[in-house]
């Protein structure tokens, strides 16, 4: 699992660099648990925090983050999940849940750009490292 997860990290930093980006890359198991934490050289010191945030939401929900961030708006069915999930989950793009060639699941996090660049490292980077 580690291997595939620095994998991904080498090719986020590689995409980040492309973009003129320094950002946080972070990889949990389904549980939460952290399974690796990259971060670049000047990377925004929230970043950290969010990437991990990002990547315990998607392998939460199951789903990209971006994914649920209409759900969270006032008088949605998600509206105050970040306040009470103790701050854990938040819908900002950049998560993605995904599966290993070894068919464990993991959510991973990037963060340090835009949403929008945040989103476009971490397809990139999957895009680079993931089978078909």
């Amino acid at each position: 699992m580690i291997e595939e997860a620095q994998q991904i990290a080498a090719a986020a930093e590689k995409a980040a660099k492309e973009a003129g980006l320094s950002i946080v890359v972070s990889i949990v198991d389904m549980h939460g648990n952290p399974v690796l934490l990259h971060r670049m050289d000047r990377a925004p010191l929230h970043s950290l925090d969010m990437a991990f945030r990002k990547a315990y939401t998607a392998a939460s929900f199951d789903v990209a983050t971006e994914e649920l961030t209409d759900q969270v708006q006032p008088g949605q069915p998600l509206y105050g999940l970040a306040v009470n999930s103790g701050s854990k989950l938040i819908a900002f793009g950049g998560g993605a849940p995904i599966r290993l060639t070894e068919g464990e699941k993991v959510g991973v996090g990037i963060s340090g750009g835009t949403t929008q660049q945040d989103i476009d490292i971490l397809r990139k980077a999957l895009q680079a490292t993931l089978q078909p």
